[in-house]
């Protein structure tokens, strides 16, 4: 355990880490680091979560924080297989750290917490009897907070959702920051956003030097990772070639409209089973299950669902019709860049023309529609869709990759350009 505790914790010998990307999450987090709620950081597995921690370490080093104080465990490891049915455990383990380093933890830092049991009775303990400065967690599940013991920890934290790169931050990390560095370099920007719509966004895909081959390979591993810990094994999934068979039907309709019943029918199971596993797979960051835009919220009005994935590289890994030149594989970044820019509420109005997105912010409505390449042919029925009956929308924005007009009140301009505007 000594080794491993070393091992985790490179900041006790009193350097700060390096070649770190910076995060736009940051700012929020930053505003509450002397808050003593406890900051709960959730998200897809390589994501970049333990990559915040170290940009959090950094900062309380820059405070003339001692390394020595800061604890960080990575529950993930092996070496902690035998604490995770006890979470009281994890004091011997604190007391392991302190004896090694003679400092007293002040930060600490749980990493992939998902793995202790009733975790929650372990952060409430400390959290009241005041035993740290301020605790630190990350999940891969956004069922962390769901169990009976949640409620111990009411009023005592935050939760964020820490997202693979967004279109900006991926600029910023290639030395394009302003609209300016955009337009001076065209040919640069459709490449890098080639890129991401073949590649994703995760933050070890976007850095590394690897070829084409290699990334395939990584986002193929990433995607087992995901399915298989925080879906089949956390959710002790019996049929298994049930669930993959889902999953890729997903993927392979990745952005068309659905309903339970009809892929009950298609994959030969039932509706039940179909909604509980989509359900799962929600609940491990790796994509989102869409409804249609209602004044209702009653579900026989909300009926249809669009499926769409926290990354395109992952998608592209592991569905061999996948086109990075094409409408869906646009659609789903854009989804992502809404969830990036703070979009909320986000659905699809599933009319005859029907609007690909329906998004709120601070409380009024915005349409986006979604055009790989506008021409002739498609131009009418892409304005068409911005008629959604009964509601007004305060702005309507047609995104395309790399194309530029406007159509009376309707503005259509290139993802990345509506990514790095205000």
């Amino acid at each position: 355990m000594e080794k491993t505790l070393i091992r985790q914790n490179p900041q006790w010998n009193g350097k700060t880490f390096e070649n770190l990307c910076q995060r736009n999450i940051m700012d929020n987090l930053l505003k509450k680091k002397n808050m003593r709620h406890v900051q709960i950081l959730t998200g897809v597995r390589r994501c970049g979560k333990s990559t915040v921690f170290k940009l959090l370490i950094n900062d309380l080093m820059q405070s003339d924080v001692d390394g020595k104080s800061i604890l960080v465990l990575n529950l993930d490891d092996p070496q902690f297989i035998p604490f995770w049915d006890d979470s009281s455990k994890l004091f011997g383990v604190i007391e392991n750290a302190e004896r090694l380093t003679g400092v007293k933890v002040k930060y600490l830092f749980l990493d992939e917490v998902q793995h202790l049991s009733n975790w929650e009775v372990f952060v409430k303990s400390t959290y009241d009897s005041e035993v740290f400065t301020k605790i630190y967690i990350t999940g891969s599940n956004s069922q962390l907070l769901q169990n009976r013991f949640s409620a111990l920890l009411s009023g005592r934290y935050f939760e964020n959702e820490v997202r693979p790169f967004s279109v900006t931050e991926i600029f910023r990390s290639q030395g394009i920051s302003t609209l300016l560095d955009c337009y001076s370099q065209i040919p640069k920007v459709l490449r890098i956003m080639d890129n991401i719509l073949a590649f994703g966004c995760f933050p070890e895909i976007v850095l590394g030097t690897v070829d084409d081959d290699i990334k395939q390979e990584l986002l193929k591993s990433y995607f087992e990772s995901i399915v298989q810990k925080d879906c089949i094994v956390y959710n002790n999934i019996r049929d298994t070639p049930l669930f993959y068979r889902l999953v890729s039907y997903l993927m392979q309709n990745m952005g068309s409209r659905f309903s339970i019943p009809a892929i009950g029918k298609a994959l030969n199971s039932n509706d039940n089973t179909v909604s509980t596993y989509i359900n799962y797979l929600c609940d491990s960051y790796i994509c989102v299950d869409m409804r249609n835009f209602s004044y209702s919220l009653k579900e026989t009005t909300r009926s249809q669902h669009k499926c769409y994935f926290i990354d395109n590289g992952l998608v592209a890994a592991n569905v061999f019709r996948y086109s990075p030149q094409s409408g869906s594989a646009l659609e789903n970044l854009t989804y992502n860049e809404l969830k990036n820019k703070g979009f909320e509420n986000i659905s699809f109005d599933n009319s005859k023309t029907e609007c690909d997105f329906i998004a709120y912010k601070n409380g009024e409505a915005y349409g986006f529609q979604v055009c790989y390449e506008l021409n002739d042919m498609n131009l009418k029925r892409e304005l068409a869709g911005f008629n959604v009956e009964k509601l007004t929308l305060k702005k309507k924005t047609l995104l395309t990759y790399n194309q530029k007009a406007t159509y009376d009140n309707i503005e259509a301009l290139p993802l990345w350009e509506w990514a790095l505007s205000e």
